[in-house]
């Protein structure tokens, strides 16, 4: 019997040999799947925040967590076969579950170093008016898709790693069902790429954004602490 309503988080996280592969002309391998450890880390402290959820994570890779997640369901995949079917399986599990009933979900990766847990929360708030429909977060380019929430789950399949903002769009449309845009930049700029390192980075000086971590009693991510230190000893002392 199903007892409890939640919210699905599902966080898919691709190998460490395969995460960051554009960050590989400036940074090794270690430092990749260093910076890949801490934005898995940070992604969890925030969504852990969350009251009435459950976070899913997928992954190929073994994960050594904390205890304070002791809570999080992982699915271990047995080969890495994209974002597309990890969330597959996280569907199988979310369809398939005896304890919860869950009312939307979300997909959400782990490279949004700069995400409020409040945007998150407003995302769900605001889906809760509706019985069907969908909510997404486009990237800073407008091709890719930073969030999406599927109410029910089952609404539309996933569409990522091919202009996956456009195809959402489309599956929800065709399906006539309703979409809801946010533009939060929090949740908008995500990390790929060395410019998007030094963009992170610049916008965290900020004071704007320290007032907002400082409101929200929050601490500056290890991920950004681990780019400064990085950036600084890597490139500004040579």
């Amino acid at each position: 019997m199903k007892i409890s309503k939640k919210t699905a988080i599902i966080i898919p996280i691709k190998k460490y040999e395969k995460s960051k592969t554009r960050l590989s002309p400036f940074l090794s391998f270690e430092e990749r799947k260093c910076l890949t450890q801490l934005l898995i880390l940070d992604t969890l402290e925030k969504v852990h925040q969350l009251n009435n959820s459950q976070t899913i994570v997928v992954s190929s890779e073994t994960l050594q967590l904390p205890d304070k997640f002791n809570d999080i369901v992982i699915i271990n995949e047995d080969f890495s076969n994209g974002v597309n079917n990890a969330i597959e399986l996280a569907n199988k599990f979310i369809e398939n579950s005896t304890h919860y009933y869950y009312s939307e979900s979300i997909i959400l990766p782990i490279d949004l170093p700069l995400f409020f847990i409040k945007d998150l929360q407003k995302i769900i708030n605001y889906s809760r008016k509706f019985e069907n429909c969908i909510c997404i977060v486009p990237s800073n380019r407008y091709d890719g898709t930073n969030l999406l929430l599927r109410k029910p789950n089952f609404i539309i399949d996933t569409f990522y790693d091919n202009n996956s903002f456009y195809n959402h769009i489309k599956a929800a449309s065709e399906k006539k069902k309703f979409i809801k845009i946010f533009n939060f930049p929090s949740l908008m700029i995500d990390l790929d790429t060395f410019e998007d390192i030094i963009y992170i980075l610049n916008i965290c000086k900020n004071p704007d954004y320290a007032l907002q971590l400082k409101n929200d009693k929050i601490n500056e991510s290890k991920t950004l602490c681990f780019l400064k230190d990085l950036i600084k000893n890597k490139y500004m002392n040579n």
